[in-house]
This record gives structure tokens, C-alpha cells and sequence, in this order.
């Protein structure tokens, strides 16, 4: 269960979120929604620990985000996953290497690493794939890895923020249905985007930034405001 709490974010004398509450059961698929620059991103980093709130709290499972020290945030986010616009996929090494650092980085061993890594990049469908350079792929293929990346520590929870935003319609389609598969499997999926086919493809619960407030959206509709969660 995620719990945002009467969350205020700000910076300097420019409010960005305003008293907003909501709540996000596990194996939901949420999209947060919203224009450019309404906070999408913000509220994303807020729930890794990469922000912080101005006031008010935010809980998954047993951990109050804002709280966490640095050595307990890294234990906190190896129970999710992040997927980013751009990849971030270090460009010196190859697809197995990229996928195998974070195991490294927590201690796993060779063996474990080794097998693991294998097991994702089947999943999304890589593993022809794994002595290849991030420059050597297409933009599908370098989310994709960045998915097998995302998912190697099984997460409870993956956060895609703009997961299509740098691909063509044909690469979004296999990014977008590998990731409802994730979330069909039981994987709690919380998505920004402001793509209308990102909600048409994954049919999520939507969340909609808007002057600073979250409001619940229609997939019909969504200029539509149908539930006002500021004050929840």
C-alpha cells in the first residue's frame, strides 16, 4: 500500500503541489497525468527518496519515505523498480553488464547474478541480445533493457516516468504491453505520462495534476475532474 498524506511540495515561493492525499493498493495500475511542469516528475521522485516532501507523508508498506536515512533509502529502493525517458543505460557496458551492475553493487554472486540476469533478459525479450552496447540498439530495445534492468531484484513496484517518451509508435506498443505484463503478474505499476495511447494501450486508474491538485480521471474524459483528492 502507498499512502501520499496531505503532501505539499514546493520550491522557493513556487508551490508545485498543494495538501494532495491519495492512495495506491498493490497490483494497481496507476498513471499520473498531467501537463508539462504540473509535477509529474516531482511526485515520482518524492516516492524513490529523491525528493522530499515540504510537508505531509509518504508510506509504502513499513517505510515512511520521507524519513529514511541515506543507508536505509538504498535498502527501501531495492523493493522497486524505475524506468526512465532516456534509458540511463551506462554506455560502456553491454546489455548483460548494464543489467548484472545493480546485483553487483548489493553483493550478489556470480552465480546468482548470472542466472537472474538471464531470466530477465527472457522476459523482455533481450537475451539475443546481451553483448550488445547501449549504442548498438534501437530505442526499444535500450527501454527494454532498462526494463530487465528495473525488474532484476524483483520489485513490488515499478515506477516508469515518460517510458515512452524518446520511442516511435511501433517501440511504444512493446514497451507498453511488456510493462502491463509486469503489472498483470501482480507488479504494483504507477506510470507518468500526458500520451493519451500510454492510457488508451495500459487502461489505468488515472491520477491528474492540476493547479497544484490531484484529481481522479475518466478514461473517456479527461478534462473531466470526477473526484477531488486534495482534501481526502
Amino acid at each position: 500500500m502507498i499512502k501520499f498524506k496531505n503532501i505539499s511540495k514546493s520550491y522557493g515561493i513556487s508551490e508545485v503541489l498543494s495538501n494532495v492525499s491519495f492512495d495506491i493498493n498493490p497490483g494497481e495500475c496507476v498513471a499520473i497525468t498531467g501537463e508539462s511542469g504540473t509535477g509529474k516528475s516531482t511526485l515520482l521522485h518524492m516516492l524513490i527518496g529523491a525528493k522530499r516532501p515540504t510537508e505531509g507523508s509518504i508510506q509504502l508498506d513499513n517505510f515512511r519515505i520521507e524519513k529514511l536515512t541515506p543507508q536505509n533509502l538504498q535498502t527501501f529502493r531495492r523493493s522497486i523498480g524505475v524506468v526512465f525517458q532516456d534509458f540511463k543505460l551506462l554506455p560502456q557496458k553491454t546489455v548483460f553488464e548494464n543489467i548484472a551492475f545493480a546485483m553487483e553493487a548489493w553483493g550478489e554472486s556470480d552465480p546468482v547474478i548470472e542466472q537472474r540476469v538471464y531470466e530477465v533478459l527472457a522476459k523482455v525479450g533481450m537475451k539475443d541480445k546481451e553483448n550488445r552496447f547501449p549504442k548498438e540498439l534501437s530505442g526499444g530495445e535500450q527501454q527494454r533493457t532498462a526494463i530487465a534492468r528495473a525488474i532484476v531484484h524483483n520489485p513490488k513496484l515499478i515506477i516508469a516516468d515518460e517510458p515512452t517518451g524518446n520511442l516511435d509508435k511501433r517501440n511504444s506498443e512493446e514497451v507498453l504491453n511488456l510493462l502491463k505484463k509486469l503489472n498483470e503478474e501482480g507488479i504494483t505499476l504507477i506510470v507518468a505520462s500526458h500520451n493519451n495511447e500510454v492510457l488508451s494501450l495500459l487502461k489505468p486508474r488515472i491520477l491528474k495534476i492540476e493547479n497544484c491538485k490531484i484529481t481522479e480521471a475518466e478514461q473517456a474524459d479527461m478534462t473531466t475532474n470526477k473526484i477531488d483528492l486534495s482534501q481526502k
